[in-house]
């Protein structure tokens, strides 16, 4: 059995890492098509926000996976 402050570090640490990846990611999607011109800090402020959930949610469907597998054993 692994600790939980285990899980719990590796789960703060998978946060930023995919965070970043997803920001990175979700630039490749033209948003500028959608807002009105020159508002790059509205769309800036709208890929901030989705890589935060989006990395949420990834790190927490991973780490939640291993610490289900790690009580079955």
């Amino acid at each position: 059995m692994i600790s939980t402050n285990l899980f719990l570090i590796a789960r703060i640490i998978l946060f930023f890492v995919s965070t970043y990846f997803v920001y990175v990611n979700l630039q490749a999607v033209d948003l500028s098509k959608i807002f009105k011109p020159n508002s790059t800090d509205q769309i800036r402020f709208l890929y901030a926000v989705f890589s935060v959930i989006l990395g949420f949610l990834f790190s927490n469907a991973l780490i939640s996976l291993f610490e289900y597998i790690n009580n079955l054993i």
